[in-house]
């Protein structure tokens, strides 16, 4: 899922990666939307869309880990998202709860290792700023969606379908901006 804590290095230069940025972005954006249309599919849909959802998310942490302050740290978490989403894939008969406790539990880390970067990052600046409250907010809201998961696997697969839907639409409209903003900027001659 997209972090805003990316955003956080105003003085970066552009990057070459913002094109597959804006494309994971996108495809994370429309997976979230066919989620949320789609949460009463079968387990073995549920488990793809999930899965696929999971290794685009951290194959764009990953990739815009290079531009964090904690790079190390922003590839794990994008790590432990296609992790995720390769067990869900790959896991032989998969059932609705093994997929809510997969995705549970790597949206809880995921969101507390996000925290703990964001804290991090801030406290070495030592100010605020205002992508802040949305990388917070982004991190509260994959921890909550896995700790419903987790706690409530077997009744809340269509509420964890909906909630993981719009978490990706958010992460995937994250990333699009992100992308957009590591654009190189055309200078027009007069």
């Amino acid at each position: 899922m997209a972090t805003i804590y990316r955003q956080q290095r105003q003085d970066a230069t552009p990057s070459a990666l913002w094109p597959a940025l804006l494309a994971l972005g996108a495809a994370v954006t429309v997976l979230g939307l066919l989620l949320i249309t789609n949460p009463f599919a079968t387990a073995g849909a549920l488990a793809v869309l999930a899965g696929i959802a999971l290794i685009l998310s951290g194959i764009g942490e990953t990739i815009a880990a290079a531009r964090s302050e904690n790079t190390a740290t922003a590839a794990l978490v994008g790590i432990l998202l296609v992790l995720g989403g390769v067990v869900v894939l790959v896991w032989p008969g998969v059932t609705l709860h093994v997929v809510a406790v997969v995705v549970g539990t790597v949206m809880i880390i995921g969101g507390l290792v996000r925290a703990a970067m964001m804290r991090s990052s801030r406290a070495a600046r030592g100010s605020g700023s205002g992508s802040a409250v949305g990388g917070y907010a982004l991190a509260a809201l994959s921890v909550v969606v896995g700790i419903l998961a987790l706690v409530w696997p077997g009744a809340t697969i269509v509420v964890l379908a909906v909630l993981f839907g719009i978490q990706l639409i958010v992460a995937g409209v994250a990333e699009i901006a992100l992308a957009l903003a590591l654009r190189p900027h055309l200078q027009h001659r007069s």
